[in-house]
C-alpha cells in the first residue's frame, strides 16, 4: 500500500507542477480573462495528470515507483476524460477522449519520453 500511495504522491506532483507551470505561462498579468486562465490551468493540470501517472507506474521510468499497465491505462483515460468535461466536448469527443487517453497511458513512456518540459 506504501508504493501506491507513493506513486499517487508523485502523480500529485506532477499536476501541482504543471498547473504551476501553466499559470506562470499564461500570467494573470497578460491580458488573459480569468475564465480562459482556469481553463488553460486545468487543462494542464490534466496532462500533469497524465504524466505523472506515466512516469510513476510505468518500469522505463526513472522515476517509477511501481509497475502498473492498468494504472497509466487508467489514469491516462481519467485526465483525458476530465479534460473532455473540462472543455465541454459533446459526447462522441468525450469517447474519443478516454480512447486516446487510454492509448496513450496503455503506450507509457513509449511517447511520454519525447515530451519537453521546457
Amino acid at each position: 500500500m506504501t508504493h501506491l500511495r507513493k506513486a499517487l504522491i508523485l502523480v500529485i506532483l506532477f499536476v501541482v507542477i504543471t498547473v504551476l507551470a501553466g499559470l506562470l505561462h499564461a500570467a494573470p498579468w497578460t491580458d488573459v480573462s480569468l475564465q480562459r486562465l482556469m481553463l488553460w490551468m486545468a487543462s494542464c493540470g490534466c496532462v500533469g495528470l497524465m504524466l505523472g501517472g506515466i512516469y510513476a507506474f510505468d518500469a522505463k521510468s526513472e522515476l517509477k515507483i511501481r509497475s502498473s499497465v492498468v494504472g497509466r491505462t487508467v489514469i491516462g483515460t481519467t485526465a483525458s476524460l476530465l479534460l473532455a468535461v473540462v472543455w465541454r466536448w459533446p459526447l462522441g469527443g468525450i469517447a474519443l477522449a478516454g480512447s486516446i487517453g487510454a492509448a496513450l497511458g496503455y503506450l507509457g513512456m513509449l511517447w511520454a519520453k519525447y515530451v519537453d518540459f521546457y
